[in-house]
């Protein structure tokens, strides 16, 4: 039964999702909570929008707020990748988590199909179903909207076709391995690099070896599609910074310091004219910065973030297996370096997420399998223990859903999204100043906007006091104007124009 391979694939790339289209009754779509979400919604509207960049605004600095660039045009500072799914998905069906969807099934499929590649077809089979319903269900990577299907699923689609590619030499499989790494490339830039390097480094020692006409059509069709995306990656910042070899990225770091520097790099100065918002969010990764500086607070922070990565990759259902994969022989020897590499690579920045090391996934799930199976040899208790395993895993993987809706109904919304909801429902055109209190959380933003503030039914600004307020209510004439203190209860209130 496990020797089907396309029918396993296109299963497993959609058993997870389809799940959670079914819980949608009991689980409703994700509502944006921290600033990543809100970046890449904005990305996502500035496309479906038709234009990679929009027009600045007249009054920039009452929208001043992290992670977006307010000139040379109003933009997010991230790659458009995720921003691209996002908008195909709000395109189609009126709401971005439709991308979201579409992610996860293209990341479920492409690392099925990636271990079929590797392993023998009764541990790709398994390995397949454990990514599907880890994390097609209710992972947050399914259920946010700052996810790392995307990039997962380009990687499981570059270690899939590499092989495939340097046994047959077909032309097809470059052209999978291109397309994977595009996904990487225009999601998370810096992890392309390394996936680049190796699969150059591959290729190009296999044509020198060999020196086979089918090998090198193949070489070429990876470097003419990776000079397409270079075009692309030059002509996207040209559009959104005016210079095709600065990206969004770089501007931001320049003008409002974050996200910081890598760690073999200055340290980023502190700019002037910062919201109170934007300089608290400075300091936090500033302090970070210098405590990953020093040895012992590298090894500190590294084990910190290693072991949220852990838990979301790995957790305690597959951590027996994925040991047991390490005395393994063969290609678990090969799976163990890609993923040992992948992790020096992504340790040189001074914080590891969950999202930074997306393009392993396909990798962990491939060494966990390949455990469970030399568990499964285990005399008596073996295949049990195995079976146990698993079944713990795929319901570990409802992780997400079962503290917040199994117990006490949906999740409430955040406060900002309350407000937002209850300022949409109400007549008319609305402008809210958002004053936040002196202890305010710096992961708590207010003030995001859609692409085209002017024409937005809700708009979001800092409050910079009365005579300059005045400034905006004038600009936003006939607007019904709000005061939000988030700080003060979430209170909502008229503004008391002076």
């Amino acid at each position: 039964m496990a020797r089907r391979r396309a029918v396993w694939v296109a299963t497993f790339a959609l058993l997870g999702p389809l799940i959670r289209l079914a819980l949608l009754p009991l689980a409703p779509p994700p509502s944006p909570v921290v600033h990543d979400e809100f970046v890449h919604l904005l990305e996502a509207d500035t496309l479906l929008r038709g234009r990679l960049a929009n027009p600045p605004h007249a009054l920039p600095e009452f929208f001043e707020t992290i992670y977006v660039i307010q000139s040379p045009t109003y933009s997010a500072s991230y790659p458009p990748g995720l921003g691209a799914f996002w908008a195909f998905g709000w395109w189609i069906s009126g709401t971005p988590w439709a991308g979201v969807w579409l992610a996860m099934v293209l990341c479920c499929g492409a690392v099925t199909w990636m271990l079929y590649r590797w392993l023998p077809p009764r541990v790709a089979w398994t390995g397949g179903l454990l990514c599907s319903l880890t994390l097609g269900v209710s992972s947050y990577w399914m259920d946010s909207y700052f996810g790392a299907a995307t990039p997962a699923a380009g990687a499981a689609l570059v270690f899939g076709a590499l092989p495939a590619l340097l046994r047959t030499r077909r032309l097809r499989y470059a052209a999978i391995l291109s397309v994977g790494w595009s996904l990487v490339w225009f999601t998370r830039p810096y992890e392309s690099l390394a996936l680049g390097l190796l699969v150059a480094a591959v290729v190009l020692a296999a044509l020198w070896k060999r020196r086979e006409r089918r090998l090198l059509y193949a070489t070429l069709l990876i470097g003419a599609v990776g000079a397409l995306d270079f075009g692309g990656f030059c002509y996207q910042n040209w559009r959104v910074t005016g210079n095709p070899l600065f990206d969004p990225y770089r501007l931001t770091q320049r003008r409002y310091g974050v996200p910081h520097a890598f760690l073999w790099q200055h340290e980023n100065p502190a700019p002037a004219h910062l919201t109170q918002q934007q300089r608290n969010v400075f300091e936090y990764q500033q302090t970070r910065f210098r405590q990953c500086r020093t040895l012992r607070g590298r090894l500190t922070e590294l084990g910190i973030d290693l072991k949220k990565d852990w838990f979301f990759y790995v957790g305690y259902g597959l951590t027996i297996p994925l040991a047991l994969s390490l005395f393994s022989r063969g290609r678990a020897r090969t799976l163990w370096l890609l993923l040992g590499l992948g992790i020096v690579w992504i340790s040189l920045y001074p914080s590891v997420l969950v999202n930074y090391v997306s393009s392993a996934t396909c990798l962990c799930f491939a060494l966990a399998a390949r455990g469970l199976f030399c568990l499964a040899r285990w005399r008596k208790w073996g295949p049990a223990l195995a079976v146990a395993f698993v079944t713990a895993s795929c319901l570990a993987g409802l992780r997400e859903l079962y503290p917040r809706y199994l117990y006490g109904g949906p999740q409430p919304l955040t406060a900002r999204i309350a407000t937002e909801r209850r300022l949409e429902a109400m007549p008319g055109r609305h402008l809210v100043f958002v004053r936040y209190g002196p202890s305010h959380v710096l992961h708590d933003e207010w003030v995001y906007n859609r692409a085209d503030i002017d024409a937005a039914k809700v708009v979001w600004a800092n409050d910079l006091g009365a005579d300059r307020d005045r400034e905006l209510i004038r600009y936003f004439k006939g607007r019904q104007v709000w005061l939000a203190q988030p700080d003060d209860g979430a209170k909502l209130e008229p503004y008391d124009q002076p």
